[in-house]
């Protein structure tokens, strides 16, 4: 869309990005035994189903956020679980959006799994986050609280 010219959203929440399509990043193997929902085989179909055939390569800027121009986006928040396969690329994600001179918030959960939002209602951490991302996406997009 910035490439484009076209209107930007006001604000981009994250949660749990994948962000890093060629499964280098070192918590995919560090995190193996914690995240309870992917596994690096998981992440290899998934990437199969999304791009075999495609001619688009895992490190193309277009599917590959770490190697894409960051700069010129809108107000970012991510949100990830410590314990997640893909908690290495939030947080690469986050450093390098901000070094691209967006604004950056990097929020992470701690001892969450992949996708941590499930949890919803039943982890009191998981509770306290999506409160933060509804006070985070307020503020960026000049919204109030629901009385």
């Amino acid at each position: 869309m910035r490439d484009r010219g076209a209107a930007l959203p006001g604000a981009v929440l994250s949660i749990s990005p994948w962000c890093d399509l060629t499964l280098s990043s070192g918590s995919i193997d560090t995190n193996a035994s914690v995240d309870m929902v992917l596994t690096r085989g998981l992440l290899e179909f998934f990437r199969s189903c999304w791009l075999d055939g495609t001619g688009v390569h895992w490190t193309d800027p277009r599917v590959n956020l770490l190697k894409a121009d960051l700069s010129g986006l809108p107000p970012i928040a991510v949100f990830y679980g410590t314990d997640e396969l893909l908690a290495d690329e939030a947080v690469h994600f986050a450093l390098q959006s901000e070094a691209a001179g967006n604004d950056q918030y990097l929020r992470p959960v701690p001892r969450g799994q992949h996708s941590f939002i499930m949890g919803a209602g039943r982890v009191p951490e998981v509770d306290d986050a999506i409160t933060e991302m509804g006070k985070w996406l307020r503020r960026k997009l000049l919204l109030r609280a629901a009385p």
